[in-house]
């Protein structure tokens, strides 16, 4: 049958010289039928609608006295199907519904993509044009107000050696000592705004004199074990390293009411990996996922995006009376250099 064909028409007939009239029938279409189809005096079948397929058409008769011949005759029939039903047909809408969603699934990861990196150029530049900023302000403070503020001092004690009362010492004196104690004030915000060793002396001196400055000017015993990191990151990048060290131990002095902390960095020859630990009282893991946001200014937020910025990976590892540890590895693509070390 030609595609599109579905009826079915089928003439048979048995002969019989005695009884003709009283032939009985029987059929079946195997491939549609369940069983056979008893036809009785009828000599056609009908079918009106046939799938596309091969299938066998088998037809039986007696002798009109009740005797089955069992062998019958056959015929084979084939259904043609329509294009839409063949199965490369189907195969190729398989196919194309899978390219499809595929190239949807493509499309999207793209655009995630896309997107993520928009968003760390983003924050790449916010953070670089803060520093900028920092380092603007840290420039005026030192050169023009720290001036100021040096000469008052100054003026301050000359006048107050000058002066024959001694009311009028004391005022300068104290006049002195207050511009005094604003000059180094002012020179410890330039410091913590724009660290001058970081751009003098490297990165890792930088460091090391950050961890004894904030040891210096907290209760906590904080003790640090440097490589020797100079020239590892680019110089953009040295000053972020700087402060996510800076900012961990701030949130260290401020939050974790723990008695040491340690610093290390260890420069491997894939990675530098930088940790943070204190025996403080730590924090719950629910609250490590709620994000910490009011953690120092900084929290958990603001450390993923330099670490994310830098290409690198962190962990925080923290429970409730065994303090925390703050683990951030950075890829660098240059072999290990020779580690110092400083307890």
């Amino acid at each position: 049958m030609m595609p599109g064909e579905e009826n079915l028409e089928i003439y048979y007939t048995g002969l019989s010289w005695s009884r003709p009239l009283a032939i009985r029938f029987r059929f079946r279409l195997v491939g549609l039928d369940r069983g056979w189809v008893d036809a009785g005096a009828r000599r056609t079948a009908y079918y009106s609608h046939i799938p596309p397929g091969s299938y066998t058409f088998n037809v039986i008769a007696d002798n009109g006295e009740g005797v089955w011949n069992t062998t019958g005759q056959s015929l084979a029939i084939v259904v043609l199907p329509r294009f839409y039903q063949t199965w490369w047909f189907r195969f190729g809408i398989g196919s194309a519904l899978v390219m499809v969603v595929w190239l949807s699934w493509r499309r999207r990861l793209v655009q995630m993509r896309r997107a993520q990196t928009a968003q760390q150029a983003f924050s790449r530049q916010l953070i670089e044009s803060q520093e900028r900023e920092r380092q603007r302000i840290a420039a005026e403070l030192h050169d023009s107000l720290g001036q100021h503020l040096l000469v008052v001092r100054n003026r301050a004690l000359l006048g107050a050696l000058s002066q024959p009362d001694e009311e009028a010492r004391r005022q300068f004196t104290e006049i002195g000592a207050t511009m005094a104690q604003t000059l180094a004030e002012v020179r410890t915000i330039s410091y913590n705004l724009r660290p001058h060793h970081l751009d003098q002396l490297g990165l890792t001196t930088a460091i090391r004199a950050m961890v004894e400055t904030i040891g210096e000017s907290s209760a906590i015993d904080i003790r640090s074990d440097l490589d020797d990191v100079d020239g590892v990151f680019p110089p953009a990048d040295e000053i972020t390293i700087y402060r996510i060290i800076q900012e961990s131990l701030n949130n260290v002095v401020k939050h974790s009411g723990a008695g040491a902390a340690r610093v290390s960095v260890r420069c491997q020859e894939q990675q530098v990996e930088m940790e943070i630990h204190d025996d403080g009282h730590g924090f719950a893991p629910r609250a490590a996922k709620a994000g910490l946001a009011g953690l120092g200014g900084f929290g958990l937020k603001g450390l993923a995006e330099r670490v994310e910025m830098l290409g690198g990976t962190h962990a925080i590892d923290s429970g409730p009376g065994r303090g925390t540890t703050v683990t951030v590895r950075i890829g660098v693509g240059r072999a290990r250099r020779a580690p110092s070390h400083d307890a």
